[in-house]
C-alpha cells in the first residue's frame, strides 16, 4: 500500500504490517482466544513455538484510501459475542491508525470458532 508524499517520495505500508499490529492488538482483547489460522498456521506455531500475529487478518485498501481489515476470530465460551466483536473493533481501529497514521475504513469481525470448555467436551465423549 502505498501513498505519494509530495517531493520526498512515497512511503508504503505493506500488508503484512497492518495484519501484524492488528493481530496484536486483537490478541489482547478480553474473550478471543485467538486467530483462526490455517493448518499451516498451526504447523508453524507447534514447531517454532512462537505465535503468528499475521493470521487469521486479511487487509484491503478500499478506493477512498483507507485500510479495511477482516479479522477471523476464535471466541471462548460464554462471553457476550457481540461485545467482544466490537471491543476488537474498536482496538484494532485504534491501534492501526494511532501506529500507521491512517484511516481505517472497517474491521469486519468473523466468529469463526468457539472454543468449549473441557467439562461440555467431557461430556460428548460420555
Amino acid at each position: 500500500m502505498s501513498d505519494p508524499v509530495a517531493s520526498q517520495g512515497k512511503i508504503e505500508i505493506f500488508d503484512d504490517v497492518i495484519r501484524a499490529i492488528a493481530g496484536v492488538a486483537m490478541s489482547g482483547v478480553k474473550g478471543i482466544v485467538g486467530p483462526r489460522g490455517t493448518f499451516i498456521d498451526g504447523i508453524k506455531a507447534a514447531t517454532t513455538g512462537k505465535r503468528d500475529f499475521h493470521s487469521g487478518v486479511d487487509v484491503k485498501k478500499t478506493a477512498d484510501d483507507k485500510f479495511e481489515i477482516d479479522l477471523y476470530i476464535i471466541i471462548e465460551y460464554d462471553v457476550r459475542v457481540m461485545e467482544v466483536a466490537q471491543e476488537a473493533q474498536r482496538v484494532v481501529k485504534e491501534r492501526v491508525e494511532a501506529i500507521t497514521g491512517r484511516s481505517v475504513g472497517a474491521v469486519n469481525v468473523h466468529i469463526a470458532d468457539i472454543k468449549l470448555p473441557d467439562s461440555i467436551l467431557s461430556r460428548e465423549q460420555d
